[in-house]
């Protein structure tokens, strides 16, 4: 599909989510519950992101070791850079961007970052697995959400699964590879090499001797992340037991993958106001108000810190497009 479509598209899917979410709002009302918003929650909901990303960091180096050993702040700062990229480019160029970032400056080339970039991708998978097990089991989803969650699973699951496989079997696989005779062409060569470097990344956790810690990182990143939502739906004001605050978090996280716009405009708003309003039965103008805090705090702390990071990094954002980008 041509990447011009791709985007429209996905302003479309955003435009809908916007429609629904806020398609019928009562003004008055909405200000009324964005006003009275307990400003001491929000600020602790802010800081939890942030550390949410200290702790993220801390992962991607443990991931990044068998590669090259990197400090923590340079990797806090493509975190960073990547997010800021995230909010405002297509198609999640983000990540590209924040690969490219910690490559300018480290031994490590574009390829075998990003290639730990969709590892760390899948092992949020693997935590959003887990939670949805957790609230599953407690809450009672229609079969078309527990449809759509056993997908989620049985994908991850399987995704993970190849990157082990493919982890023990790279090795004969790059030698098939490498005796096609295609490959004796330059360009061709170079891609290999690409390809190479990316599989250095993507089956890095199989070389690092953190994996426990790993683990132990992916449940606590999701466990602030539940926290993230527990404290934005106090600052709302909003009365949910633990169970549903689960199944918000789990609903959101799934309207992230949703392709849209930047930032998961939209897609995240609807998915928030749905499930407040049509599961816990939660008035209209109090959703729509916690979709909108909810957004904003994992939105504007990311974009502006992000942006300071971008600033006082070496790279642009044309970069993500250039050749060197693989690297």
């Amino acid at each position: 599909m041509n990447k011009w479509l791709k985007f429209i598209l996905s302003l479309v899917i955003s435009a809908l989510g916007l429609y629904y979410a806020f398609g019928q709002v009562n003004f008055d009302e909405l200000w009324f519950h964005l006003k009275s918003v307990n400003i001491y929650w929000m600020s602790l909901a802010t800081l939890l992101l942030v550390f949410s990303v200290a702790i993220r960091a801390e992962r991607w180096q443990m991931l990044l070791e068998p590669i090259e050993n990197i400090r923590f702040h340079p990797l806090f700062g493509a975190t960073m850079v990547g997010y800021f990229g995230n909010a405002i480019l297509p198609f999640r160029l983000g990540e590209l961007l924040r690969a490219y970032t910690i490559s300018e400056d480290n031994r490590v080339e574009t390829s075998a970052a990003f290639g730990t970039i969709i590892l760390e991708r899948i092992l949020d998978l693997l935590g959003l697995v887990v939670t949805i097990i957790l609230f599953g089991w407690f809450f009672p989803f229609d079969s078309g959400g527990r449809t759509i969650m056993i997908g989620v699973v049985v994908m991850t699951l399987l995704g993970f699964g190849f990157i082990i496989v493919l982890g023990s079997t790279r090795s004969h696989l790059m030698d098939r590879i490498e005796k096609w005779a295609i490959f004796e062409k330059p360009f061709a060569h170079r891609l290999l090499t690409i390809m190479n470097s990316l599989l250095d990344g993507l089956t890095s956790i199989r070389a690092t001797k953190h994996v426990g810690q790993i683990v132990i990182h992916t449940i606590f990143l999701w466990v602030v992340y539940y926290s993230i939502t527990y404290t934005v739906i106090l600052a709302s004001g909003i009365s949910l037991s633990w169970i549903e605050v689960g199944v918000v978090l789990i609903s959101t996280s799934l309207a992230v993958a949703i392709p849209a716009a930047p930032g998961a405009v939209g897609t995240y708003h609807a998915a928030a106001v749905y499930v407040l309003t049509a599961l816990f039965f939660v008035g209209s103008a109090e959703s729509q108000a916690f979709a909108i805090l909810l957004h904003a705090v994992g939105f504007i702390p990311l974009i502006i810190i992000g942006f300071v990071y971008f600033l006082k990094s070496s790279v642009h954002i044309r970069d993500i497009s250039n050749q060197h980008i693989v690297e």
